[in-house]
């Protein structure tokens, strides 16, 4: 709830959101009758460096914000805190995110995207000009008020000129928009927004943001690749865009844009720039417009039928103008006068059973023949009676009966050509058909080949890079890429690009998430890596906070054990060849969660002081004891190591499970 300092001065009215780090109030300012947004959070308790740090970035937004007074940036118009919360007062946009329109896979034009695009880098420019560095660009970020005015907000991780709020080493931001320089922990400057700003812009051309997948995945693509050009996946960006993205997003930061105003004027003349020109008929085959890698989507018309001969009929006077010859009883008409002398002539121009005979065939003739013309023309109709005919007329009609009976045994010919290329052509599609699914086959086989092929050399890379001198690494393969993470000696990592290289895997399928060292620890490393810990299995450790860590810092580790009961020991090899055990012997729950390093009211904490360089903290767990007798604190590094390799051999033939876990521990007399 709002804190009884400003519940005085400000009317609730409802709960805009909430979330782990605290809630934001819609307010009212009753002095002035203004609306405002009230974020509150609470403070954390004495000795949670965490919770410490998250009040930090708080008091930090506030004070970040509270220095810009700007049109596009959310303004700030109080900031309080008691024992228990902290809250800051500021400006209420109503109209939600970018964020939440990209969600809904809204497209914009690109007139509203170079608004959008001028705003914000006018927010930035104003906050540079005051030695503001937001660092956490995105469109979550980026309000959009009802009338369509754009709102920079959340300055929670910004870097503000001369403050040791912030430090080199420290990896903070949203990794999809976090400039090289950020990924790796170096010390940002307004560059780091303007690469962040180049990202939010790719993804309003294209629906898609240039770099995807994981932290890893996007820290090695943001390190080592280059993104299409927006006019290659949208065929509504401009290409003059592409330019502009390829200066925004560029790897160094003296690469990039000086400042925001140069890269607004650079959004202006792309977002104004002609479109390319279309190209002419000069290219067989090819349409305006389009260039050799365009693609064409639309419908193919099916080619019309080659044109039956027709028929030969008696001349007749043309049909009207106004309207369409009645093809089908033209047709009908002239079958039925052509049977009927046919029949005239055999009727009166021969006697006997023969006549009655020819008589009859001929009527057969003559039905056969109006129903294919019947047929042609689209009309069922039942057939006409034979009509008789005059005996004067047998000598005129005795040629056009031989023509018709030839003409039907014509027809009858060109009916059995017409079948025989319609089987014809059945046969080839058919043919075509199977031999489409037989490439459709072939192709999905090779892919699978490729497939396997791809994942058995991944497999082996990563098995040949675990095996690698004084080092311990792990790794893990989807089937189409190796993720390899671990510890190795200095200066050979070039050594395992080259193997990578040397396999013929794709530099972009294997993702190396490797730290480096220098010191007495190989013949420990070797030792150990037999027992080394799976990816996905305990134990696992991390440092708590920041690296390296600076004299009068206390080292704190967070482990993930196993999911068996067992004993967990934390052993600390130092420079100077001795190692101190931090934790000699402690028996963990399955799965457990485990810090190490907390001070307590018995326990000052790991204090790291004088000598400082690279140090090596080796974790392992057993299901039963390791060591017969407790070791001593603090002992050389040759008498331990001698006993941890037989120790483990010997737990190793009782079948038992041990697993190992190594994490580097750089110190330095201050950051």
């Amino acid at each position: 709830m709002i804190p009884n300092e400003i519940a005085g001065k400000y009317e609730l009215r409802g709960t805009l959101g909430s979330g782990a780090m605290g809630t934001v109030y819609d307010a009212l300012d009753r002095n002035i009758e203004r609306r405002v947004a009230i974020k509150v959070v609470k403070r954390p308790p004495p000795g949670d460096p965490e919770g410490v740090e998250a009040h930090s970035r708080f008091r930090r937004e506030a004070q970040a914000a509270g220095r810009l007074a700007h049109p596009n940036i959310v303004g700030v118009y109080d900031y309080g805190e008691n024992a228990e919360t902290a809250w800051i007062v500021m400006e209420l946009v109503e109209g939600g995110s970018l964020k939440d329109r990209l969600d809904r896979k809204e497209r914009f034009p690109v007139a509203e995207i170079a608004r959008i695009m001028e705003q914000v880098l006018a927010a930035l420019a104003y906050s540079h000009g005051r030695g503001v560095v937001h660092r956490d660009i995105k469109p979550g970020n980026i309000m959009l008020g009802g009338d369509g005015t754009v709102k920079m907000a959340d300055f929670g991780i910004a870097r503000l000129e001369n403050s040791s709020m912030t430090q080199i080493g420290t990896v903070m931001g949203t990794p999809s928009y976090m400039a090289p320089e950020q990924l790796r922990g170096e010390t940002v400057d307004a560059r780091a927004d303007i690469w962040a700003a180049g990202v939010m812009l790719y993804q309003l051309l294209t629906g898609e943001k240039p770099f995807e997948g994981g932290f890893s995945a996007v820290m090695h693509k943001a390190l080592h690749t280059d993104p299409p050009p927006p006019s290659k996946l949208s065929v509504t960006a401009p290409q003059a865009f592409d330019a502009v993205i390829a200066t925004a997003l560029a790897k160094r930061p003296e690469d990039r844009y000086p400042n925001a105003a140069a890269f607004a004027a650079a959004i202006r003349a792309a977002s104004t720039a002609p479109a390319a020109a279309p190209g002419g008929f000069a290219d067989a085959g090819r349409l305006p417009g389009l260039d050799s890698d365009a693609t064409l989507v639309g419908t193919v018309a099916p080619a019309a039928p080659a044109p039956r001969p027709a028929a030969a009929s008696p001349a007749s006077p043309p049909p009207a103008p106004a309207r369409k010859a009645p093809v089908g009883l033209i047709a009908g008409g002239a079958g039925a006068l052509a049977a009927a002398g046919i029949a005239a002539f055999f009727l009166f121009g021969s006697g006997g059973d023969g006549r009655q005979a020819e008589q009859q065939r001929l009527e057969q003739l003559r039905l056969a023949a109006e129903q294919d013309a019947r047929e042609k023309a689209g009309i069922a109709q039942a057939p006409t009676p034979p009509q008789p005919v005059a005996p004067q007329a047998t000598a005129a009609v005795t040629t056009p009966a031989v023509d018709t009976q030839a003409e039907l045994e014509r027809r009858a010919r060109e009916e059995a050509v017409r079948r025989d290329e319609a089987a014809r052509q059945q046969q080839a599609a058919e043919a075509a058909r199977q031999q489409e699914a037989m490439h459709r086959e072939q192709a999905a086989d090779e892919a699978r080949r490729r497939a396997e092929m791809l994942r058995a050399d991944l497999a082996a890379a990563g098995a040949a890079m675990a095996e690698t001198p004084c080092s311990l690494i792990s790794w893990s393969s989807t089937g189409t890429s190796l993720t390899v993470t671990g510890i190795l000696r200095r200066d050979d990592e070039a050594a395992l690009r080259q193997q990578v290289a040397s396999r013929g895997l794709p530099p972009e399928a294997v993702q190396m998430q490797l730290r480096s060292f220098s010191g007495p620890y190989c013949g420990a490393l070797d030792m150990v890596r037999p027992y080394l810990a799976a990816p996905d299995a305990g134990p696992q450790a991390d440092i708590i906070g920041n690296s390296p860590l600076a004299k009068g810092e206390l080292l704190r580790l967070s482990v993930s054990m196993p999911p068996y009961p067992s004993q967990l020991y934390v052993s600390y090899l130092m420079q100077s060849g001795e190692v101190a055990h931090l934790v000699p012997s402690r028996a963990e729950a399955p799965n457990a969660q485990v810090r190490l390093g907390d001070p307590t009211s018995s326990f000052p904490g790991w204090e790291v002081d004088e000598p400082f360089g690279t140090d090596l903290v080796l974790v392992f767990t057993s299901d039963r004891p390791v060591f017969a007798q407790r070791r001593p604190v603090v002992e050389k590094a040759d008498d331990y190591l001698r006993a941890l390799g037989t120790a483990l051999k010997a737990a190793q033939q009782q079948k038992g499970r041990v697993a190992v876990q190594a994490v580097l521990v750089e110190t330095v007399a201050r950051r």
